[in-house]
Order: structure tokens, then C-alpha cells, then sequence
């Protein structure tokens, strides 16, 4: 059943279609059941209305026949009324009518039975309510009910009665009974008709429906499958183009917009080769001169005890900065190496709890004079992971360096939390905090949310980028949290095993609890 829903939310034909039918099958429904509504009543109606007339006739020939064979003293109203009672059968296979006869008293007079029916008609199936109005009026009146006969047999039908003087006898209720067997068989009919010519229009219609999709949908899935193709990365893909129509615009928009997005790409691809290259050779190239400035300055450095005060204090600056630029090539010349996928993992089984507690040793010192403390929490016990150390190291290191440059002379605790499938490690501060719109543009390269802030390191604006991609390379991430005035929470977290995907995230970057 999942499965079925899932094509279900993947298929815009099956969308349309079941639109279609549903919507298809509500309207022939719809009018299908007025249809049959009015053609029903209407035959009902044209019944009752003929039945009222011929029963009214009925009743009054039968008034008509008593009165003249009153005229006779010698009659036997008994015949007369076998005449009036069995005057159904002649015309019961055509008309479906039977006539029934009650004395008002309830008592045989004059040779009448005072219960008299046609055809086997049950007596009690004339209506109790039309029988006492019948008896309370004494005019014409009728009323619906089923023809019940003593065999059973039950039909619908209608009942008009009358109470009749017959002379010499005194009053009698006369009802004569039409059955709707033939006009229900009608309406049957009707509806049956009604239904296969309704099923036979969902049938056309879906059918003209699928036709019609399939000619507009077809141009829609084969454009998928070319975006698809060339986010794969099939730049050469196009659509193939018929005809002048409405599709045809699309599909020759569509090739439009890949072949520029092609052209577009490629630029950039050239582009981003130069800028790769011109970064990797800058880097190699002014590594020598580098080297060489190095040792003067170092030769220099050594010897700034001989020299003025001034030009000590400028030997010891040139040697920093000398040292920052060192740093710089370092991190350019990475960064050169993750954009031309070059870096490798040199993996070793490593104790990662040790390591970072010998990060936060040689970081003691710099917390001390930045007026802070480094607090590490769940360093008890070994925690071996499959991992590069130095590029493990250079990532903790660099973490804590924010960390300790942004703490405002709070404490900075370092977490670490493992499960089955990975290892995380957390390093928080309580110090200027970053705002969430920054969270997403704190491992851009360069980029600094307050570039104008002092800080204690000097650093290259490269730190967290390769610090990221350091963690990515192990199949890991990097995560942030932060809060203007509260502080930041880095959460690096890397598998056990290289290769084996992380199940869940030991540590969260949110933090619980803010000091």
C-alpha cells in the first residue's frame, strides 16, 4: 500500500486521471440520478393520475349498475355484485386492477357478502387510514399501498375508494386497486439504461482523458528526464522538438535554457580551473622567496639583542608577519587541493579523546592570558575512531582558537559524546554569540561577521572552511548554534569507521544549558 501511494505522489498522469474519474463519475451520477428521479416520478405520477380516473369511473359505473338493477324488485343484488367484484378479471392481465367490496356494517344484506375481493386480494391490504376516511367522508379518495394476495404475492400499487348506495342493501365501501408492476418494470428498465450509459460515458471519458494526457504529459516526462540527465551532469541531453505548437515552444525553451546553462557552466568551470591554478602556482612560487625571507628574518630575529630598540621591536614584527604569511600559503595551498579533489585521508587508528585533551593543553596558556579556562567534560575514558590526525588535530585546534578569541573572558567548555557509529565534539562559549542568519555563512571563506573585531590570533578567514572540509572529508560535518550575547556552539562530529554512515548525532549542537 505504500508503495502504491508513493507512485500515487510520483505520477502526474495518475493524478489527472483519478481527477477525472472521480470528477467524471460524481457528474454522470449527478445528472444520471435526476434523470432517473424525473422520468420516475413522472411515470408514477402519469399513473396515479390514470388510475384515479378510471377508478373514479369504475365506481361510478358499479353506483350506475346497482341503481338500475334497483329498479327491478325481483333482482339478485348477489349477481350484481359477483358482476361489479369479478368485473376485474376481465381486464386484470391489462391493467392490473381488482376491486373489493365492505359493507359499511359489517354484515351480509340483500344477498351481498360484506367481504367481497377479486383475484384472491387480501381484504386486509386495502389501507386502514384510507378506510377511515373513506368511512368519515363518504367521498372519493385514495391513498398508495401493496396489492397483497393470498398467495402471497405482494406488488405496489394505488387504492381508490367510495362509499356506494346500493338499494335496498345500504352503504358499502368500494375500493378498486391498480398495481404499478408494469411501470416499475418500465422504471427498471429506465434505470438499468441509465446506469450502462452512464458507465459507457466513464468509459469514453477516461479514455479520451488518458489519450489526452498521454500526448500532454509525454513532453512533460521526457523534459524530467532531461533536467534530470543533466543534473547528472549530461550536459549534451535536449529534448527532441515536434511541430509548432504550445509543447514545442517548451521544448525549444527548454533546449534554450540547457544550452545556456551549458555554455554558463562551462565558464565557470574554466574559470574556476585559472582561479585553482592561479592559487596553486602563487602559493609554489612564492614559497621560495618565502624560505629565503624566512631565514634573514630569522638571522635578523636572533641577533635584534645588539640592536636600537626600534629596529629589535621591527625585527620581531617582520618575523610575525612572516610567520601569518607562512600560514596563509598553508591554508591557500589546501583549499587549491580540496577544489582540484586532491586531498587524501592518511588514516590511522586514533585515540581522539587524547587528542583533544593535548589540543586544550597547548591552548591553557593562551585561555590564561585571554582571562578564561578550558573545561572538558566526558574525557574519561578512550574513544578510538578511524581518522587522519592531523587534519583532526587542525580542526580541534582551530575551534578552540575561535573559541578562546570570543569569549570575552568566560569559560569555554569542550564536550565530547559518542554512540555506536560515530563521535562528536563540542566546544562552546559564552561569549559574543553569532546571529542564525549567520549560522550558513560561518565556513565561507573570508567571511567574518564583524570584520572589524579585534582578535587575540591573527587568522586567515580560511580556518573554518578547511576545518569543514576536513570534516566532510571523513564523511563527517560540522555543526553550529549561536546567539548574540550568549554564545556559539561548534559540534564536530566524524564516523568511527570510515565509510560506514553516521546512524545519529551523538551531540547536538544546541546546547541544554548557557552558563
Amino acid at each position: 500500500m505504500q508503495r502504491l501511494f508513493s507512485f500515487f505522489r510520483r505520477s502526474l498522469f495518475l493524478k489527472v486521471f483519478s481527477l477525472a474519474a472521480f470528477l467524471s463519475i460524481i457528474l454522470i451520477y449527478f445528472v444520471g440520478s435526476n434523470v432517473y428521479g424525473r422520468i420516475s416520478d413522472g411515470i408514477v405520477e402519469e399513473k396515479i393520475s390514470s388510475s384515479i380516473s378510471q377508478g373514479r369511473a369504475a365506481i361510478q359505473y358499479a353506483e350506475y349498475r346497482f341503481t338500475i338493477a334497483g329498479l327491478n324488485r325481483n333482482v339478485d343484488y348477489t349477481v350484481i355484485a359477483d358482476e361489479v367484484v369479478k368485473s376485474a378479471n376481465i381486464s386484470a392481465e391489462e391493467s392490473g386492477r381488482e376491486v373489493a367490496l365492505f359493507n359499511a356494517a359489517g354484515k351480509k344484506v340483500a344477498g351481498i357478502p360484506s367481504v367481497s375481493t377479486s383475484n384472491f386480494l387480501k381484504p386486509e391490504a386495502i389501507p386502514s387510514a384510507l378506510r377511515e376516511k373513506i368511512v368519515a367522508s363518504e367521498e372519493l379518495d385514495w391513498l398508495p399501498g401493496n396489492l397483497e394476495y393470498v398467495n402471497g404475492k405482494v406488488i405496489p400499487g394505488i387504492f381508490i375508494g367510495k362509499i356506494i348506495e346500493i338499494p335496498r342493501a345500504g352503504k358499502y365501501e368500494m375500493y378498486v386497486a391498480y398495481d404499478f408492476a408494469a411501470q416499475q418494470s418500465n422504471i427498471d428498465l429506465i434505470g438499468r439504461s441509465l446506469w450502462g450509459t452512464g458507465f459507457l460515458l466513464i468509459a469514453l471519458i477516461l479514455l479520451t482523458a488518458s489519450i489526452v494526457l498521454r500526448l500532454v504529459i509525454k513532453p512533460v516526462q521526457v523534459a524530467a528526464e532531461v533536467a534530470e540527465s543533466l543534473t547528472a551532469g549530461d550536459l549534451q541531453r535536449r529534448m527532441a522538438v515536434k511541430g509548432e505548437d504550445e509543447i514545442a515552444r517548451l521544448g525549444l525553451a527548454f533546449n534554450q535554457m540547457a544550452t545556456t546553462l551549458a555554455n554558463q557552466i562551462s565558464k565557470l568551470e574554466n574559470l574556476s580551473r585559472v582561479q585553482q591554478r592561479f592559487v596553486s602556482d602563487v602559493s609554489h612560487e612564492l614559497r621560495t622567496p618565502l624560505t629565503t625571507i624566512r631565514m634573514a628574518s630569522d638571522v635578523i630575529h636572533s641577533a635584534r639583542a645588539s640592536f636600537d630598540p626600534t629596529i629589535a621591536r621591527s625585527a620581531e614584527l617582520l618575523l610575525s608577519q612572516i610567520e601569518k604569511f607562512e600560514l596563509l600559503l598553508q591554508d591557500l595551498l589546501e583549499v587549491s587541493r580540496f577544489d582540484a579533489e586532491a586531498a587524501v585521508l592518511s588514516l590511522d587508528r586514533v585515540d581522539i579523546a587524547t587528542l583533544v585533551r593535548r589540543c586544550a593543553e597547548d591552548f591553557a596558556l593562551l585561555a590564561e592570558e585571554k582571562g578564561t579556562s578550558l573545561r572538558l567534560h566526558g574525557f574519561e575514558l578512550e574513544i578510538l575512531v578511524d581518522a587522519d590526525p592531523r587534519r583532526i588535530e587542525r580542526v580541534i585546534r582551530n575551534l578552540i582558537t575561535n573559541a578562546v578569541d570570543h569569549s570575552e573572558s568566560r569559560p569555554v567548555d569542550i564536550n565530547i559524546a559518542e554512540n555506536e557509529s560515530a563521535v562528536s565534539i563540542g566546544i562552546r562559549d559564552y561569549g559574543v554569540g553569532i546571529a542564525k542568519q549567520y549560522w550558513s555563512r560561518v565556513f565561507d571563506r573570508f567571511w567574518r561577521a564583524d570584520p572589524s573585531r579585534s582578535r587575540i590570533r591573527g587568522g586567515t578567514g580560511l580556518g573554518l572552511s578547511i576545518a569543514k572540509e576536513d570534516a566532510v572529508l571523513h564523511g563527517g560535518d560540522i555543526r553550529v548554534w549561536g546567539e548574540l550575547g550568549v554564545g556559539a556552539n561548534f559540534v564536530l562530529t566524524i564516523p568511527k569507521r570510515v565509510g560506514v554512515p553516521i546512524s545519529s548525532i551523538p551531540l547536538s549542537e544546541i546546547p541544554t544549558t548557557a552558563e
